[in-house]
């Protein structure tokens, strides 16, 4: 996914998940398709680039806190996800 186009800042993306989620989907070589949305408790009507982004930024809104270990806070939160769900994945 090394060609990731990056959405311009909105009312629902802000420029920090913007920035976070293109970072989790690079580092955790998440792929396009369809599957994401739901295990991450959206709408299944969303692509994995854009449920990764709605993500992170529902975590932000949530309070996650911005500094030096949100995106490997993020990483883990991703994988615990998948792991609960009893998808293998690794990196």
């Amino acid at each position: 996914m090394q060609n990731i186009k990056n959405p311009n800042p909105s009312v629902w993306l802000s420029r920090e998940a913007i920035e976070l989620s293109t970072k989790l989907m690079i580092n955790l070589h998440i792929q396009q398709g369809s599957n994401l949305a739901t295990l991450l408790g959206l709408s299944p009507i969303f692509y994995n680039d854009e449920a990764i982004r709605i993500w992170v930024q529902r975590e932000l809104d949530e309070g996650l806190p911005m500094n030096r270990f949100t995106l490997s806070h993020l990483e883990s939160m991703f994988l615990g996800l998948m792991e609960l769900n009893g998808i293998p994945y690794s990196i």
